[in-house]
């Protein structure tokens, strides 16, 4: 397949700031969430408009240090510094957050009384084994959700709201993951740092805006151009920040990202949330059974999914990248090395680009070895 852009995705992402800006004038809504755990759908059934928090950069993530210490998570930091200076997060109406490491457990303090928006904190077991009883708990924390957003918008988010806003993020999750799927095709010209501009944008514009940029921007096949010695390489470990693509920026000069487990990658467009139950109740078995982040136990599922990913995609090498003091991904690096057996390469980073060229290097040198064990 070929891939045509017909607009910025930058252009496109401004386009959508205005019309938030105006939507919010109007009296609508909008609010934030940081993780792909939350349900958009119960955001969008209690008329709101949910955004993902998911931008990072250096400058804010030093300004974050004047409320979080230095040794804190460098994307905790900047999302605290953004919403001192990012006009987006200054226009929220109230944020959700997700208990999954130590450190999102802190910032909806932080964020409620030193930025003063109103916070929800999503309880999510941390066991991730689907047994009835936890269902249910999360079931409840889903039901304090609609309870929250309610007060906030002033809608409640009733059962043909839900199944309306079930049936739009399916689709949607659908054509996402079709579209994700090109990135294995050599010659689709999809790279995975425009895949996740795409996901990002996707988390911003309103469903039907997603649904047809998708439509144009594929074209009819082309025939493939492969390179025999690009290796062929899986993503993984902590959030890839929608402003943070240095690092794909550089993989891709000399390999193909053919896969990826990342938060703000292909995991956010897994699966579908079943038709045929209770509305919250189907988005509540939909949300915990996602494939578990490093800091839900057990975890085994993320490691057979990777492994299925590495077969299904031919996947040669593996690139860990960890934000600095991001323990709950950093902790798992020698057992995914040890379960797939593949090279891998292990990265840590704070945002800052400077071990930029050090950091090339290391990649040229990787894919040179992965090029030798091909021939």
């Amino acid at each position: 397949m070929g891939i045509n852009e017909p607009e910025s995705l930058t252009v496109l992402r401004q386009h959508r700031l205005n019309e938030l800006q105006e939507l919010k004038s109007r009296g609508t809504r909008l609010i934030g969430y940081f993780c792909l755990y939350v349900p958009v759908e119960i955001v969008r059934a209690a008329g709101a408009v949910p955004v993902r928090l998911a931008r990072a950069d250096y400058p804010s993530s030093v300004a974050g240090e004047q409320l979080l210490r230095v040794d804190a998570c460098p994307f905790c930091k900047s999302s605290l510094g953004l919403f001192n200076s990012d006009p987006l997060y200054q226009q929220l109406d109230g944020v959700i957050f997700v208990n999954t490491c130590d450190m999102m457990r802190r910032l909806p303090e932080l964020v409620a009384t030193r930025v003063r928006i109103p916070v929800f904190q999503l309880y999510l077991p941390r066991t991730s084994e689907p047994v009835p009883s936890r269902i249910a708990e999360f079931t409840r924390q889903l039901n304090r959700l609609t309870e929250f957003l309610s007060h906030l918008t002033g809608t409640t988010p009733d059962r043909e709201r839900l199944l309306a806003a079930i049936s739009t993020e399916n689709q949607l999750r659908s054509k996402l993951r079709a579209l994700e799927m090109l990135r294995a095709v050599p010659g689709s010209g999809l790279k995975t740092s425009r895949f996740f501009d795409l996901i990002a944008l996707a988390t911003l514009l309103a469903p039907e805006q997603t649904l047809t940029l998708i439509s144009e921007i594929i074209n009819p096949p082309t025939p493939p151009a492969v390179d025999e010695c690009q290796p062929r390489l899986l993503l993984a470990g902590s959030i890839v920040a929608e402003s943070d693509r240095d690092l794909l920026n550089l993989i891709e000069e000399r390999a193909a990202i053919v896969a990826d487990v990342i938060c703000t990658g292909a995991r956010l467009v897994e699966g579908e949330v079943a038709t045929t139950a209770e509305p919250l109740t189907a988005l509540a078995r939909y949300y915990f059974g996602r494939i578990p982040c490093a800091c839900r136990r057990p975890n085994d599922r993320l490691y057979q999914h990777i492994q299925q990913l590495i077969e299904q995609r031919r996947v040669q090498g593996i690139v860990y990248q960890t934000l600095l003091y991001c323990d709950p991904w950093r902790f798992e690096a020698r057992d995914l090395r040890r379960w797939t057996g593949l090279p891998m390469l292990e990265i840590d980073h704070d945002y800052s680009r400077q071990n930029y060229e050090q950091l090339r290097t290391r990649i040229e040198a990787f894919v040179e070895m992965l090029c030798s064990l091909k021939r």
